[in-house]
């Protein structure tokens, strides 16, 4: 090799060595990470983001809790005595494991298509 390439070569590997210490890189870092972290807490509250938020599987329950509460309240309307609230307790009991299964699948599903992406 020619002295002028084992010039350029050691300037270069000089260069990465120093960049490599270069102590702006770890403040620049955290800088970095306390904007992104202000950013995030500066945000308005909403509900409709934090329902999101929750998994799929406790949504899926809420929804059929509620949905059995519901069916819970009107069935003994139509059917007289302790069978309309026997009838009403099985539905919330049957709601409530059909919104719990139903969040499941989905949670299930979106872990498998994340999976899959990487």
């Amino acid at each position: 090799m020619p002295p002028k390439d084992d010039a350029d070569r050691f300037a270069r590997i000089r260069d990465k060595q120093i960049a490599a210490r270069d102590p702006m890189v770890k403040v620049r870092k955290l800088d970095h990470t306390v904007s992104v972290k202000h950013r995030r807490h500066r945000t308005a509250f909403s509900p409709v983001r934090m329902w999101l938020d929750i998994p799929k599987v406790w949504r899926g329950t809420m929804i059929g809790g509620l949905l059995g509460l519901v069916v819970m309240l009107i069935v003994p309307t139509f059917v007289p005595g302790d069978w309309g609230t026997l009838g009403g307790l099985a539905a919330l009991g049957f709601l409530l494991l059909l919104g719990f299964s139903l969040g499941r699948y989905q949670d299930s599903r979106d872990e498998i298509k994340d999976l899959m992406k990487h």
